[in-house]
């Protein structure tokens, strides 16, 4: 299993050297869909408790590579415990295999008589998580537009020319205000189309980005993707913040007020990125408004504060003199939950700024008594953000304490088991955004110390539970990222809705990169199996499958297409089905199902990263140190002959 990978040619290269041995050692024994476990694994001290959806019998064996048992629950520890029948967010009947007291450290997988089967492979090791949360930080150079994705540093997975270049001399949409002639080069690809805009998903990402390094000092290094940036001193996650950040900063016009997108008419596309030549506008679909002011002031705000503790001070300052003239122009538009996150962000970053205190303390009626906190709504980030200024008002701030209190609680409260449920509403489209969004929210519960009745030990294991759904922990087995074998993510995503990786109607994007690469071996693939009730299979092969570490939008009981599965799917989170059909005529709408967006991924890696370690430090051998090695090597080879 994989360390370290440094670019995506060496990923292609430990691939094939995974698939050769997991098919020679491992793959004698079938793979039970039935126990859905961490596919990546656990570090040493985790809880770790795997999910069976059928009856394990009354021993459940640990085995390493060589099928060698290492460990029997619950005989050597662990139990084995019936839970009954999950209900409607899978309709599973559920036991719980508690493997905790294992702490070993290597490569396993779990082997069941009862059944008989085994799991997936999973490791124990404490950096288990490391490549995979760098591996779907990665992504966000790939939705990199104006820029060519080079084979240095996009490996197998490259577009050799820059796309959209058009953008550097941009129009007004027909019918929309002109403002002239603008330079809209840069940024990220909103999601799977090549649009950008500034709306949520653009401080979804760089917000959750900015936090996970904030809270987690020394997990994020220069050199960790091996980008452009990569060797400039600066950690690779503010180098690829910075290039949204960049581009944000043309977005805004003379008065403060921000450009809402640059879009295509309509959603069309080319694959790849470089072939797609159709005439791209500003202000498409919306004007500047409250929206796009509130996102770009927020964003700037946050990253003044972030890239200032970062050493980068006159970034900082940018972004923050960029801030504060969109928050005067604010002042004479509308309210909205993203313009109190940016007065919030504002007030932590200047405490004198009275207008931005004065807007959060007022924001709701009673001074912020007995909110409800939607996880993924931003007045609650606004409180996230503003007890943890000095400065706020005091009962304001003892309101938002009791309110995100509550919010712990009710998150316990809607548990599944699986270990990570969510209320039935949050099941829509981009439903994994939501479940990131839960496990961050009582990551940051437990920082602040504000955790209901639970314990902070509780909050971080239920957050932990929720990185397991991506994982593999839950009812589809799926790891919900693409093409990670290479990481130990099997039965992860081949086919997501992705104008350059999941264009179905385009022969070069199918043939290249929808569907598992015959080197992956996956004994489940198709995750559905002959054709749905259009005529449309899943059994799709290509070379080189989908760039790895995409997240797909999740489980939608509220998806409105007329394909089966995922529609009458019944249980909110089977709907879900692993394709990117796209032909719009038989209203199949893979994209609400299996679309990204930068504003489920920044949140996942966000999850992910509180549960990274530090990466040791290569060890290195002073001169005199070198000398005395060459010498006991001389004389040990000296001895042999």
């Amino acid at each position: 299993m994989i360390v370290k990978l440094v670019n995506d040619t060496k990923y292609i290269m430990v691939w094939c050297i995974w698939n050769f041995f997991w098919t020679f050692n491992i793959a004698g024994a079938a793979v039970s869909e039935h126990i859905k476990l961490d596919h990546f694994g656990y570090r040493v001290s985790d809880s770790k408790i795997v999910i069976f959806t059928a009856d394990p019998g009354t021993v459940v064996y640990i085995r390493d590579g060589l099928d060698t048992v290492v460990y029997t629950i619950p005989s050597d520890g662990g139990s084995i415990t019936s839970k009954g029948n999950d209900g409607q967010p899978s309709g599973d009947d559920v036991w719980w295999v508690d493997l905790s007291s294992f702490v070993q450290q290597g490569t396993y997988h779990l082997f069941s008589p009862a059944l008989p089967g085994k799991s997936y492979e999973f490791e124990v090791r404490d950096d288990v998580y490391n490549q995979v949360v760098l591996t779907a930080l990665k992504t966000f150079y790939y939705q990199r537009c104006n820029t060519a994705k080079e084979v240095a540093y996009a490996g197998n997975w490259a577009d050799a020319n820059a796309c959209h270049m058009t953008d550097v001399a941009v129009t007004a949409a027909p019918g929309t205000p002109d403002y002239g002639t603008l330079d809209l080069s840069g940024g990220w690809h909103d999601a799977g189309d090549y649009n950008k805009y500034v709306w949520s998903a653009v401080s979804n990402a760089v917000l959750y980005l900015l936090r996970a390094y904030e809270d987690n000092p020394g997990i994020f290094k220069d050199g960790d993707l091996a980008i452009p940036e990569s060797g400039n001193n600066v950690p690779d996650i503010l180098d690829e913040v910075k290039w949204e950040l960049d581009w944000l900063l043309k977005m805004q016009l003379p008065s403060g007020a921000v450009v809402h997108d640059l879009h295509v008419l309509g959603y069309a596309s080319n694959s790849p990125p470089s072939a797609d030549s159709n005439s791209r506008y500003y202000d498409y679909n919306d004007l500047p408004n409250v929206e796009s002011g509130s996102v770009f002031a927020g964003c700037c705000a946050l990253g003044s504060r972030v890239f200032g503790q970062a050493g980068l001070t006159t970034y900082a300052a940018t972004l923050k003199s960029a801030a504060l003239t969109t928050w005067s122009w604010l002042q004479t538009q509308g309210d909205s939950e993203d313009k109190v996150w940016a007065a919030a962000e504002l007030f932590r970053l200047d405490e004198t700024l009275d207008s931005a205190r004065n807007y959060v303390d007022n924001f709701y009626p009673d001074s912020w008594t007995g909110r409800f906190f939607n996880v993924g709504s931003y007045d609650t980030q606004a409180a996230i953000v503003y007890v943890q200024a000095s400065g706020a008002t005091a009962g304001v701030v003892t309101n938002m304490q009791t309110n995100i209190n509550e919010q712990v609680n009710y998150i316990f409260n809607s548990n599944d088991l699986y270990r990570n449920g969510m209320p039935s509403w949050s099941y829509h489209w981009g439903s994994n955004a939501m479940r990131a969004f839960y496990g961050i929210f009582l990551l940051k519960a437990a920082q602040l110390g504000l955790t209901g009745s639970h314990s902070s030990n509780e909050c971080v294991r239920q957050a932990q539970n929720f990185l397991h759904f991506f994982h593999g922990q839950n009812t589809m087995n799926m790891v919900y990222l693409t093409n990670m074998a290479a990481v130990g993510g099997e039965h992860s995503s081949f086919q997501f809705y992705h104008a350059w990786f999941g264009d179905s109607q385009n022969t070069f994007s199918g043939n290249w990169f929808i569907g598992k690469p015959a080197a992956v071996v996956e004994p489940a693939y198709p995750y559905f199996s002959g054709s749905d009730n259009l005529g449309i299979s899943d059994d799709n092969y290509s070379t080189l499958g989908p760039a790895p570490g995409f997240v797909p939008g999740g489980p939608n009981s509220a998806y409105s297409g007329t394909a089966i599965p995922p529609l009458n799917a019944t249980y909110y989170n089977k709907y879900y089905r692993d394709w990117c059909e796209n032909d719009d005529l038989a209203q199949v709408k893979s994209w609400e199902i299996t679309e990204n967006s930068i504003s489920y991924q920044g949140p996942y890696v966000c999850l992910g990263s509180y549960f990274m370690v530090p990466a040791p430090a290569v060890p290195t051998l002073s001169r005199f140190s070198f000398v005395i090695l060459l010498l006991c090597l001389t004389i040990v080879i000296t001895k042999k002959r």
